[in-house]
């Protein structure tokens, strides 16, 4: 049997634009709250609101702070979806589902993406005492998944191909 030389066992190895035919390649910065407590921030623009969202893949859904969206506006989904949301306190209780028009980030456009409203105040409270900044969401793992996201703590760079 003929062995081949520098073939990658995994496909992950190999470089993410062999693959596809445009990545976009979104910056982030590593933000240290505490000793050894590290979180990725992206900056992102919500239905023309910036702020900074937190890339989140140990959340099962990306969550948008419901002060953006408030209650029975026309970014209110009538889609019949029901999310369990739990944080390490417990579970969270008042999500719905939002449709939000515009989700952009770098070279990122997005039309039309649902998110889980969620009252983001403890963590924006968790922020202020760090940083002046203001966290309208978290970017979960569905999003990472859906969006085939790979994430380069070398570069600072989370890479989306299209």
């Amino acid at each position: 049997m003929k062995k081949l030389k520098n073939r990658k066992a995994c496909h992950f190895a190999t470089p993410m634009n062999n693959y596809a035919s445009k990545v976009i390649r979104i910056p982030f910065e590593i933000i240290e709250l505490e000793n050894n407590s590290f979180h990725i921030l992206i900056k992102v623009e919500v239905n023309s609101i910036q702020g900074d969202m937190i890339v989140d893949t140990g959340a099962s859904v990306s969550v948008v702070d419901e002060k953006i969206f408030p209650q029975n506006t026309e970014n209110q989904t009538d889609r019949d979806t029901k999310i369990q949301a739990n944080s390490i306190s417990g579970e969270i209780n008042h999500t719905r589902i939002v449709k939000v028009h515009s989700f952009k980030s770098g070279e990122l456009d997005l039309k039309e993406v649902l998110f889980a409203a969620i009252n983001l105040t403890y963590v924006n409270d968790i922020y202020s005492k760090y940083l002046n900044r203001q966290i309208i969401g978290l970017l979960g793992c569905d999003f990472c998944v859906r969006h085939r996201v790979l994430i380069n703590y070398h570069t600072k760079e989370i890479s989306l191909p299209i």
